[in-house]
């Protein structure tokens, strides 16, 4: 019988990781077809979650398991952590907030069959986040469907993961983890379906307005070139013009239609030195970017199937 482990980060959850366990139970306990582990990652929230944890593993310690961080890591370190200690044939990750459906895991998995994707999104057909995080999420995945053109578009933190893929993730170490991100660099067999989304029962979302900028800048810095091409196509087109900017100059002077002394000398002299300063950094921001694709460990290859 095929194992299925759901992953929980646990930040703010002591009012609802208890209820979302008992409708985890329920759907599996109508359903024979897989066994199920639940690890919930305790991410150092400001509450007892971890105290709710430990009662419950202790009340269902052979389906549960309960992993503790050091500190706030954020979520995606949260997942891949809980990636390392998962047995499953498939891992479906899933919020504490009870906004997602445990309902909806088979529906992932029925999906799954269809193609034998690696990867399979929950789309939510309607977000009942706040008017303010609807509109920011909306922002942020049309920018980041420009800058990274791989990512899928229905991305979701509600998605089943193919055990080798999952295991794989906990390898790519770098200054800042995006876990859809590093879905790409593995595999594009990725596919969604569609699931349903609920209202936030209790508290409200940790992501704040500093909390969604960061995300966001250090997703286009680790994971786009978007930003330092822009850099580079800028210093090439003012170093052109200043080149171009100069030769007219130059010729304007030897033909008598600038009479103001060093006029020339001086416009020449500025308009290179900027140009040579923009097309240098240009360069030094493709090595930068260069040595960031270096560090950031991602995969040259990965292997899905040996026959």
């Amino acid at each position: 019988m095929n194992l299925i482990s759901i992953i929980i980060p646990v930040y703010r959850g002591e009012r609802t990781i208890e209820l979302l366990l008992s409708k985890i139970k329920e759907v599996f306990e109508t359903n024979n077809t897989f066994c199920y582990e639940v690890i919930f990652v305790y991410d150092c929230g400001n509450d007892n979650s971890w105290q709710v944890i430990e009662r419950l593993v202790n009340k269902n310690n052979n389906i549960v398991k309960g992993i503790r961080l050091s500190r706030n890591f954020g979520q995606h370190n949260a997942l891949i952590c809980g990636f390392a200690h998962a047995k499953g044939k498939f891992i479906v990750t899933m919020d504490e907030d009870l906004q997602q459906d445990p309902n909806d895991i088979f529906n992932l998995i029925e999906k799954q069959k269809e193609s034998d994707y690696d990867v399979v999104y929950g789309k939510f057909k309607e977000l009942k986040h706040s008017k303010f995080r609807n509109i920011t999420s909306n922002i942020l995945k049309t920018l980041l469907k420009k800058s990274i053109p791989e990512l899928h578009p229905d991305y979701s933190a509600f998605r089943l993961i193919k055990s080798n893929i999952a295991q794989e993730l906990p390898n790519m170490k770098n200054s800042y983890s995006f876990l859809d991100g590093y879905i790409t660099w593995i595999t594009q067999n990725v596919s969604s379906t569609t699931v349903k989304h609920s209202k936030r029962e209790t508290g409200q979302s940790s992501y704040t307005i500093k909390k969604l900028i960061e995300h966001s800048i250090n997703i286009f810095i680790t994971f786009s070139n978007i930003p330092i091409r822009l850099l580079t196509f800028t210093s090439i087109l003012t170093f052109l013009g200043t080149i171009t900017y100069s030769a007219v100059t130059a010729f304007r002077y030897f033909i008598g239609k600038i009479s103001v002394p060093g006029y020339s000398s001086l416009i020449i002299t500025i308009g290179l030195g900027i140009g040579f300063i923009l097309f240098g950094l240009g360069i030094i921001g493709e090595y930068i970017y260069r040595i960031n694709l270096k560090t950031t460990k991602r995969p040259n290859s990965f292997i899905s199937k040996l026959i």
